[in-house]
């Protein structure tokens, strides 16, 4: 969980310097690869490199026995519009989800505070 809120202060740096939530293009959001390179590129300047991407009992579980290491994102980013205050108007929107169900309580998510539920406890 730690990993996770780790996200929130670059994430909410990016969205104070550059007024807008990351904006992924379409092409991105269709291929895997584009996608991950996205994030970590777009993330990389507030101080998060790809390590910050991934949770470590997902790593261990799934990475490790991937042939190419996928995937590279553990968390996955909700798709907000250009507009600043659009990721903080609701308490209840999550910012990232984590995917699968590694920790058995429903994949973790993460909310602009901090917070962080499972989804078993959200729903």
């Amino acid at each position: 969980m730690n990993n996770m809120r780790n996200l929130i202060p670059p994430l909410s740096a990016y969205v104070q310097e550059r007024g807008h939530w990351p904006q992924e293009t379409p092409a991105a959001r269709e291929n895997d690869d584009a996608h991950e390179d996205f994030w970590i590129a777009e993330l990389e300047p507030f101080g998060l490199v790809e390590k910050n991407w991934q949770c470590p009992t997902l790593r261990r579980k799934v990475t490790s026995k991937s042939k190419d290491g996928r995937p590279r994102l553990h968390y996955s980013p909700t798709l907000f519009d250009n507009k600043s205050g659009t990721p903080f108007r609701w308490a209840t929107q999550p910012w990232f989800i984590e995917i699968g169900n590694m920790h058995g309580k429903g994949a973790f998510i993460c909310f602009p505070d901090g917070s962080i539920k499972t989804l078993d406890d959200f729903l």
